[in-house]
């Protein structure tokens, strides 16, 4: 360990020397607890990320010889970066879903547009793919989170965010409570986390402080307070943050108030001071007393000399660090981990050993060499032909004869041929590519093979994904306890009126103001809406292909769809929704204005909902509108409806005629009756009269022919 420097002071109280040694002690214990794991786990991630990694250890040690060929002929990071690639087409996010009666969808809502925007603008993907590359390759990976101000410059400015800040080489970096068994941690009393500076930079951050390590992690590529980058060493100090869990019980009494029908729970404290008042209350019932346990989380900063950072609560409950796991068990009571690497690494081995061999013979015994007798070539010329031979087809030499002249030998007596490729090896560099195939489910030539059929390579990603549906499952585990961990920070951060961004899942941007005073329908009174606190949501995994991939595969099913609808019966009706689904998931340069206008066509046909305050000004002002007549269509009404009032005044005319006509038809049956009556009234006196006045002449006559005298000869004129 680097010595103090002995030009800075150290003011350290003896309470705080007292909890700094049992820091690094802690450190330390956790530390060897896990130190063979940390050495198999560096092999591992320098065996497919460094240069001539695969040579290193026993093998390294083997061929040890400048001249021998050494060849890395990588087959295994082909399923590590194919697993890797997967997860990143495919992150699983989280999804906050509503807990209790007191928590609504629009509460869950809320809070997960806030998780997509701070996760997308606060390093969320650089963290949790550092992570889950460790994990896949060595078999643990980590990241944290952490609150950082909206303005550091603005002293006025209280309100914070959420980032996320990824943790290199996890593995040797990061030391949790040996004593917690569970995978995600949550049982863990503490945890450290190492971060390396170089002398220079710690200097920057910690001024006038001493740069001593907390701990150094001792493995093949660190050495004790430096740094191997493969050219130069530099001299690093390892600062330790430690998060420690800190429960409180406390004492409450529990009274139930049966005016409001709510439970109202008072401190010891408290308790004391109005304990009269509340016995003489008829409306609170005393229910019980009950221990309710608080808990918090602190941070303190250390190095190996003293504290560098007091310590202090943090945001949340939770230790604020997630740890992932690919293969994972406990042997003698020892945590064990494990990833892609570790189990193909003797089968890469003994593939390189056996392609550098061939190399070697390919290089050095590349062809045959005939023998000859010194007598076949005593001919200056054959002795020149035979030093340079240039590919010829043959040459000649001299024969070999005898006393007699007999000729014993006209050719090489014999070759010195290449070393034969044995059986074995033949058999291991098949053996080797067919093992690391069925081990990982995964072999590159099919992947990449242009004439496998959709179907095919499905099957072919779902054998693969089988070998590391383990990963998959315990990735997403941690990434539900991070979930669980940002909601308990976020209801302590979130609770001051401001606007906040949100991501909707579709990738549409919108905001949202907290703590907004708004009317309560059923009260009539003000109430704040968006409000996180005192809620409750559940975390769940939330697994689905990126915006972009989501997107595409959208475009290409409204596209299959828009070809059958017109051979649907009905399907015409779904036609104009499909394509406005289309336009708004295509994606491409120089769309904007395709895109807002198709987004204003949705909102129109009530397709999607508001999400900014400009859209949800768009829907009220075209409920106005809508209300209002368009004025050619009102002049068509207005025409329309002179050509009814005409047609009534028309009708009216018609009908006061017709009314006019029978009055006058009815007036003159009634006046002929009338005549008809005068007539006959008139006939009856006149017959009447006639009737008296004959009766009248003829009493007349008789008066008068009584007169008279009787002569029959007289008569009447």
């Amino acid at each position: 360990m680097p010595k103090v420097n002995a030009k800075i002071s150290i003011d350290i109280s003896s309470e705080d020397q007292l909890r700094l040694d049992d820091f690094k002690k802690q450190i330390s214990d956790d530390a060897d607890a896990m130190d063979d794991q940390r050495e198999l786990a560096n092999e591992d991630m320098r065996f497919v990320n460094v240069d001539g990694g695969m040579w290193e250890g026993f093998y390294e040690n083997v061929f040890d010889f400048d001249d021998r060929v050494k060849l890395e002929l990588d087959i295994v990071s082909n399923p590590l970066q194919r697993f890797i690639g997967e997860w990143n087409q495919n992150r699983t996010g989280v999804d906050f879903k509503p807990d209790d009666a007191g928590t609504t969808k629009d509460d869950s809502d809320l809070l997960n547009g806030i998780y997509r925007s701070n996760f997308r603008d606060n390093s969320g993907a650089v963290s949790t793919d550092n992570a889950v590359m460790e994990c896949a390759t060595v078999g643990f990976g980590s990241y944290k989170l952490g609150t950082e101000f909206d303005d550091e410059g603005d002293p006025e400015n209280e309100n914070q965010h959420i980032e996320w800040r990824p943790i290199y080489n996890s593995y040797n970096t990061v030391f949790w409570d040996q004593s917690a068994l569970r995978m995600d941690k949550r049982d863990a009393r503490h945890c450290t986390v190492l971060k390396q500076y170089t002398t220079s930079g710690f200097e920057a951050e910690f001024e006038g402080h001493d740069a001593t390590s907390a701990y150094v992690p001792d493995d093949l590529s660190f050495t004790v307070g430096t740094l191997s980058g493969g050219v130069t060493n530099m001299e690093i100090v390892y600062v330790a943050t430690r998060y420690e869990i800190v429960k409180k019980k406390t004492l409450l009494f529990i009274f139930n108030n049966l005016q409001t029908g709510k439970i109202e729970a008072y401190k010891k404290a408290d308790h004391e001071k109005i304990k009269d008042e509340l016995a003489a209350d008829e409306t609170r019932v005393f229910v019980r007393e009950r221990h309710v346990v608080h808990t918090t989380c602190e941070k303190t900063v250390f190095s190996g000399t003293e504290i560098l950072k007091s310590t202090r609560r943090i945001a949340g409950k939770y230790i604020p660090v997630v740890s992932m796991y690919a293969y994972r068990a406990f042997v003698d009571g020892t945590e064990r981990y494990r990833g892609i690497t570790r189990k193909l690494k003797d089968a890469q081995r003994l593939f390189n050993v056996q392609v550098s061999q061939l190399a070697e013979n390919s290089a050095s015994n590349g062809q045959e060499v005939p023998i000859f007798t010194r007598e076949q070539v005593q001919n200056p010329d054959i002795a020149d032909q035979w030093a340079d031979k240039n590919n010829k087809p043959y040459l000649v030499v001299d024969s070999v004869k005898d006393a007699d002249g007999n000729v014993l030998q006209a050719g090489p007596i014999g070759y010195n041929k290449p070393a034969a490729l044995d059986q074995s090896t033949t058999a291991l560099l098949s053996i080797v590519p067919q093992y690391i195939k069925d081990v990982t489910g995964f072999f590159p030539g099919e992947a990449i093979n242009k004439e496998t059929s959709g179907t095919a390579l499905k099957a072919l990603m779902k054998r693969e994904n089988m070998n590391t549906q383990v990963i998959s499952d315990n990735i997403k585990s941690a990434i539900e306890w991070s979930g669980e961990i940002y909601q308990a920070m976020a209801q302590e951060i979130y609770t001051t009126p401001r606007m906040v961004r949100l991501l909707q899942r579709d990738g549409i941007d919108s905001t949202a103001n907290l703590l907004a005073p708004v009317m309560d329908e059923e009260t009539g009174q003000n109430i704040e809406s968006n409000d996180l606190r005192n809620k409750k949501f559940k975390s769940y995994a939330d697994a689905g292909p990126q915006y972009e991939t989501v997107r595409e595969e959208t475009v290409e099913t409204m596209k299959s769809l828009l070809e059958i609808l017109p051979n649907i019966p009905g399907g015409e009706e779904y036609t104009p929704v499909a394509l406005a689904v289309l336009m708004d998931n295509v994606v491409g340069t120089g769309l904007d204005p395709l895109k807002e206008f198709n987004r204003k066509k949705m909102l129109s046909l009530g397709l999607v909902d508001p999400k900014t305050d400009e859209e949800k000004e768009l829907i009220e002002q075209q409920k106005q509108a809508a209300n209002q007549p368009d004025p050619q269509q009102a002049l068509i009404e207005a025409a329309a409806q002179q050509q009814q009032a005409e047609a009534r005044n028309l009708d009216a005319a018609s009908a006061e005629k017709v009314a006019r006509k029978g009055l006058i038809e009815a007036q003159t049956v009634e006046t002929i009756a009338g005549i008809e009556q005068d007539q006959q009234k008139l006939d009856n006196d006149s017959v009447k009269a006639f009737v008296e006045l004959r009766t009248k002449i003829r009493e007349q006559n008789t008066k008068t022919l009584a007169n008279l005298p009787i002569d029959q000869n007289t008569r009447v004129q």
